[in-house]
């Protein structure tokens, strides 16, 4: 099997006709199971690669449980004409539960209670796919992981390109000399912009989230050298070597944000990320079927809470962060989030999701119990992957995958 193991998250939600159908998940733009997904533009993309031989797996997510089966059969079909190109196989809740069960026969080893293992390793959230992708390419003898999303698409050296830095030590004043184990790269809209679109200035952090964004973008590009350390990663361009993935998790607390919270539980235990800025993608999101600015603002607010408290509980400088995401993990963070969400509540929205000052009060209380888990997952991950890359039986299981349809 390839070294180099390509994963794709596929998100998916109700049909056209029920579009509030009940979710168990929020993710940003899920394709309703009757609609076209930009699924196979990418994979045609991928077609085009040259020089570099990979694997592929597609995490196949829904918005609830009653939709899988509909989801992973949309996903069949798009995958099907393209395993004749390169070896891809589909990560299905049948494979997941496999996944569960074999870690609960190895639970001895690594200390976790037996209930644990439903958030770490799921498809109902961010971080539970990002950790099945770490798992499942651990256990085939990944050495380099590289996350994509599936409304992107790459150019035919992207995989050369991605492989240039990863697992050496590179010299230089940005580099101080080190294995580069964690890489980022760029997003690209369809205009061939790094940049995104900003508002008037508010003076709140949260509705301002672009305009900060940007200027941690900026700061980056302006950096002399094509690596430079990074505050910043997006989990659509992101690659992790087997001696990063192994020692460090995705916190299964995190609502979303995913990627820059992996960067910032690499920085805890001293593994910097870095940006290759002639590493890019080209992002082009659907227009349609986005989840509601108000729950997405409510799960940021989640996020950032938390994270805040996490960094104060490992007595980490937000300041290593700046300006973004550093600038959203001060002390004030708490009052900008219960004025950007009442800027943003109406009556529908706040039924759905609760108010804004439920939602701050439930985001601090969640983020004092859910940073001592955080401690405990941390130290615990890399016996876990441990397990797994000694297991026999899942590996076989996982590799059967490429031999039939998926």
């Amino acid at each position: 099997m390839n070294k180099t193991v390509i994963t794709i998250p596929t998100y998916w939600t109700w049909d056209s006709e029920r579009p509030a159908g009940p979710a168990e998940a929020i993710f940003d733009h899920p394709t309703p199971v009757d609609g076209e997904s930009t699924l196979p533009r990418l994979l045609n993309s991928l077609c085009q690669i040259v020089g570099s031989s990979f694997t592929v797996w597609v995490l196949t997510a829904t918005v609830h449980s009653a939709l899988q089966r509909a989801a992973e059969q949309r996903v069949a079909e798009i995958v099907a004409p393209f395993r004749e190109r390169f070896p891809i196989a589909q990560f299905t809740v049948s494979d997941l539960a496999a996944l569960r069960e074999r870690m609960r026969e190895r639970i001895t080893n690594i200390r976790l209670r037996r209930g644990e293992f439903a958030p770490l390793f799921s498809l109902r959230s961010y971080p539970g796919v990002r950790n099945c992708q770490l798992a499942i390419s651990h256990a085939m003898g990944a050495e380099v992981i590289i996350a994509l999303d599936d409304d992107e698409i790459v150019d035919p050296d992207y995989v050369e390109r991605a492989r240039h830095f990863v697992g050496r030590v590179v010299e230089g004043v940005n580099c101080a000399d080190e294995r580069v184990l964690g890489l980022a790269g760029l997003y690209l809209d369809a205009g061939g912009n790094t940049l995104l679109p900003e508002s008037l200035p508010t003076g709140n952090i949260f509705l301002d989230k672009s305009a900060i964004m940007n200027e941690g973008a900026w700061a980056l590009q302006r950096a002399p050298g094509r690596l430079v350390d990074t505050p910043i990663a997006f989990g659509g361009n992101m690659l992790f070597h087997r001696d990063l993935f192994t020692c460090v998790g995705f916190d299964p607390s995190i609502t979303r944000g995913e990627d820059i919270d992996y960067l910032i539980n690499a920085r805890l235990v001293g593994h910097r990320f870095w940006l290759d800025k002639k590493l890019f993608i080209t992002h082009l999101p659907p227009g349609t079927h986005n989840t509601p600015p108000y729950a997405k603002l409510a799960q940021d607010v989640c996020r950032f809470v938390y994270e805040r408290e996490k960094l104060q509980l490992t007595g980490a400088d937000p300041a290593q962060f700046d300006p973004y995401p550093g600038r959203f993990l001060r002390d004030d963070v708490a009052p900008q989030a219960l004025a950007a969400l009442e800027a943003l509540a109406t009556p529908e929205a706040v039924n759905r999701f609760g108010s804004p000052k439920e939602i701050v009060a439930i985001a601090e209380r969640r983020a004092r119990e859910a940073a001592l888990s955080y401690l405990e997952f941390a130290a615990r991950w890399p016996g876990l992957m441990e397990a797994i890359g000694q297991d026999a039986e899942l590996r076989e299981r996982l590799l059967a995958r490429f031999d039939r349809p998926a």
